[in-house]
């Protein structure tokens, strides 16, 4: 989700046929809804915009494929561990779905490990599309990268002036101006 900025329902849906290795991209096209006291069902995404192809950078291809081989890992040495029936890339150590309000507490818990401020696995999406502000990405890119219905979202929701959106902003505007 950090490296992606996708929802916590479209990582708890992923499949592995939703990786393109070749191409280096992620399908998102489904969102696990877990309703409080009700099964787990596969449902299209929050909006006509959610549904979209996201490429992927070299590290996150390779945590991906660790991720994997993991996997493959736990199965061979915990017979007990049983495979996902939906090729989920994420589950349960039964196969099941992970519940999202066991990601949140896990989420959490890691924090305060970490003595790191207690946030949600929203926060990961939040900090991607910030560093991908900062790093100058063009806010029409970061708001499809995210599935916003439109920019106008991605502005209200993440175009908050960081101190190096200021600062990058000022050192072009000095540099323009130097140059007139």
């Amino acid at each position: 989700m950090a490296r992606t900025g996708i929802r916590i329902g479209e990582a708890l849906a992923l499949r592995w046929n939703d990786l393109d290795e070749a191409n280096k991209s992620l399908t998102i096209n489904k969102t696990l809804v877990y309703p409080l006291n009700s099964s787990p069902y596969i449902s299209t995404p929050k909006s006509k915009q959610s549904d979209r192809t996201i490429k992927l950078d070299n590290t996150t291809m390779k945590l991906l494929k660790q991720q994997q081989t993991n996997r493959e890992e736990i199965h061979y040495l915990h017979k007990n561990y049983r495979r996902s029936k939906d090729n989920l890339i994420f589950y349960q150590h039964d196969g099941r779905w992970l519940r999202t309000n066991v990601v949140r507490d896990y989420f959490k818990e890691v924090c305060k490990r970490a003595n790191l401020p207690v946030l949600s696995p929203h926060a990961l999406r939040h900090t991607h599309a910030v560093h991908l502000l900062e790093a100058g990405v063009q806010i029409k890119y970061v708001s499809e990268r995210l599935g916003h219905a439109n920019m106008n979202v991605t502005a209200d929701t993440y175009l908050h002036v960081t101190e190096k959106i200021e600062d990058d902003a000022l050192s072009l505007y000095e540099n323009y101006i130097q140059d007139s």
